[in-house]
């Protein structure tokens, strides 16, 4: 606006204080002629005064203000005041309107922005003395006309506005459309497919343990053989003596025994049909049908027993054999009292004996529930936590 107002002053000439000149001149500037109802437009309303050291025109500008004025019928959207702009003896204001328009009545017709009446005094000086001011004064701004235009022409018969969709904007839809449907399907098709990765994990993750644990021998079984090979091994030992491999096979045996019955896991392999059993296992075949044959053993010690122990008759005694069993193989100088040896295997099958009724078929339909790896029966009538 403060250009504007430098190009206004730029093309008016420099007049001097005399008789005949305005003091004041104002004029209307719109940004269109011609409207239709409801159409914002900008008016500018422009004044040049005369400043001079002996004059100056001072105008009542408190009535040009956007908050102040009124222009009816035109509804005052918003407006400004730019700074004023001066050029040798005049002074530039300016204000500026935006305005609109609503009434049905004015289609057609001229509407007139409404005169304004400037009030203004004219304050002169002559030499050093006191600035006299002069009588109240008033330009008369004249109205401004604009056309407002039909929204229709004359020879209308619908009012309504046409749809301005044509075939090509149809058929760009129709191609967004099918394009958005492709893309949806084809990110479904992404997220699925990683959905299906995420969860294969989780699936061969439980298969796995789903598999393990039914592969697993039965404790029954397990007792069985580790009964069978103390007696085994109590067997060589009659004949031959406790030998090294006599004893190991009694210590097996009775680590895998204790490992039942504190409910500690006990180590599985399967093993071929003619495969050799490794040192410090016992081999266990449990099947008809379809025959399991694996290789066992416990890392249990005595200390282990002696955190568990829950019944002082079997579990000490399962103590005491496998401390006995392992001086007798692992000592430095090995005792072997064929008393001590016989009574340490003695306690081993009895709580085998125990762990094989416990973990029969009968047993855990009388109890009436699952069968939980741990030692019952007559040792505490619970197993082992």
């Amino acid at each position: 606006m403060k250009t504007i107002l430098v190009i206004v002053a730029l093309m008016l000439p420099a007049v001097a204080p005399a008789q005949g000149v305005d003091p004041i001149r104002c004029w209307w500037q719109s940004s269109a002629g011609a409207i239709t109802i409801g159409e914002s437009f900008d008016v500018v309303l422009t004044c040049a005064v005369i400043e001079t050291a002996s004059m100056q025109v001072v105008a009542d500008e408190s009535r040009l203000g956007v908050a102040s004025i009124q222009m009816a019928p035109f509804e005052i959207l918003g407006g400004s005041h730019p700074a004023d702009a001066h050029r040798d003896q005049r002074r530039f204001f300016q204000y500026h309107y935006q305005l609109r328009l609503i009434g049905a009545d004015a289609i057609g017709r001229d509407v007139n922005v409404p005169a304004l009446q400037i009030p203004y005094r004219v304050h002169s000086r002559v030499g050093a003395a006191a600035a006299l001011e002069g009588r109240d004064l008033t330009y008369l701004m004249p109205a401004l006309p604009i056309k407002v235009l039909s929204l229709v022409p004359r020879e209308a018969i619908d009012i309504r506005d046409g749809s301005d969709a044509s075939l090509g904007a149809v058929e760009s839809l129709r191609f967004r459309s099918s394009l958005f449907q492709i893309l949806a399907v084809a990110f479904g098709a992404m997220a699925a497919v990683m959905a299906v990765m995420a969860l294969m994990p989780l699936t061969r993750g439980t298969g796995k343990a789903g598999v393990v644990e039914s592969d697993r021998l039965p404790d029954r079984a397990v007792a069985r053989h580790a009964a069978r090979a103390l007696t085994e091994a109590q067997a060589a030992a009659t004949g031959d003596g406790w030998t090294d491999e006599a004893v190991a096979k009694a210590l097996a045996s009775v680590r895998v025994i204790a490992a039942l019955a504190i409910c500690q896991p006990v180590s599985e392999k399967i093993l071929a049909a003619t495969a050799p059993v490794p040192e410090g296992r016992l081999a266990v075949s449990h099947g008809w049908l379809r025959t399991r044959r694996a290789s066992v053993s416990s890392p249990v010690t005595a200390a282990d027993l002696a955190k568990s122990l829950t019944h002082r008759q079997h579990l000490a005694g399962l103590q005491s054999a496998l401390t006995d069993l392992t001086a007798a193989l692992y000592r430095q100088t090995p005792s072997r009292d064929a008393v001590t040896l016989n009574e340490a295997v003695r306690h081993g099958l009895e709580v085998a004996d125990d762990l094989q009724r416990d973990r029969s078929a009968w047993s855990r339909l009388r109890q009436g529930f699952p069968l939980r790896r741990g030692y019952g029966g007559r040792v505490g009538g619970q197993g082992a936590s």
